[in-house]
């Protein structure tokens, strides 16, 4: 017998053979990490965490058990494949019950949580960039949410101004009535009081209407002796300002949640007879 070695016959594999086979891994790896489905952490500590590392946003589903539309939000919204392809990947998400979950009872408390659905998007230190508060399809959240990045009238562009310009009266006021105008009431506050602060004179025309909105903020969370002398500060500096005919308004809504019924009724009248054009229905 020969001692020659046998040699297996070379196989050529065609180029293109090659190629597709290149090609077919590349689709596969590229499917595998696109996710199919969001994540969600349950721990608002875990998603600052990775938010800062990531260097991401946070979308944080806030929601209660009895909340129908959080659900169709689920169903719908967060399990359509589209937003999934465009978003998944981009955010750091989060979702908390409002009612059973630590986490969830002090954000909702923090940031004034009152209708749901409600979904916060939060910059890495967890602060407030905006928030969606109603049910939204999967298009419109997508559009909503990217949005809020360039907006000039979202949270996080108004509280930019403010740094920029600490001492300007018209940032500060913008900032305060939008955390006004989401029932923020104790951050609310603290800016309209900045804005008092800034102008005590009154020559851009914001410092009554900050008198005016710190009284309603702290009768909003049941401060009324001192909503009260906001209400006497506001009239006693500024008796000419429109700001006063609403003012008399609140404190006969003031005067009725303390049962001082009696008082209430002479404040209301002689709103009627002193305002009696002044448009609040009685």
């Amino acid at each position: 017998m020969s001692n020659a070695k046998l040699l297996r016959p070379k196989i050529l594999v065609p180029a293109v053979i090659v190629l597709s086979a290149i090609i077919v891994l590349a689709v596969t790896a590229t499917h595998a990490r696109r996710p199919g489905i969001i994540t969600w952490e349950r721990s608002y500590g875990k998603a600052v965490r990775r938010a800062q590392t990531e260097k991401k946003l946070i979308i944080a589903d806030m929601f209660t058990d009895w909340c129908a539309l959080c659900k169709k939000m689920d169903a719908e919204t967060f399990a359509d494949p589209q937003l999934i392809k465009d978003m998944a990947g981009k955010y750091v998400w989060l979702k908390l019950n409002t009612e059973t979950e630590e986490d969830g009872k002090r954000l909702q408390q923090e940031f004034a949580i009152l209708t749901y659905p409600t979904i916060l998007v939060l910059d890495s230190q967890g602060e407030e960039v905006d928030r969606v508060d109603r049910f939204l399809a999967a298009a419109q959240f997508q559009e909503r949410v990217a949005s809020f990045v360039d907006s000039p009238d979202s949270l996080a562009s108004l509280r930019k101004a403010v740094q920029a310009q600490p001492n300007s009266v018209s940032a500060r006021y913008a900032l305060a009535e939008r955390l006004l105008n989401e029932n923020n009431y104790a951050k609310a506050v603290t800016e309209f009081k900045k804005v008092i602060a800034l102008d005590p004179e009154n020559r851009e025309g914001k410092t009554d209407l900050s008198q005016y909105n710190v009284a309603l903020c702290l009768a909003s969370q049941q401060k009324f002796d001192e909503a009260i002398v906001q209400l006497d500060d506001l009239k006693t500096h500024f008796p000419s300002s429109n700001a006063v005919a609403d003012a008399a308004v609140l404190r006969g809504q003031i005067y009725h949640c303390c049962n001082k019924l009696d008082e209430a009724q002479a404040v209301l009248r002689e709103y009627v007879n002193k305002y009696p054009t002044h448009g609040h229905i009685l």
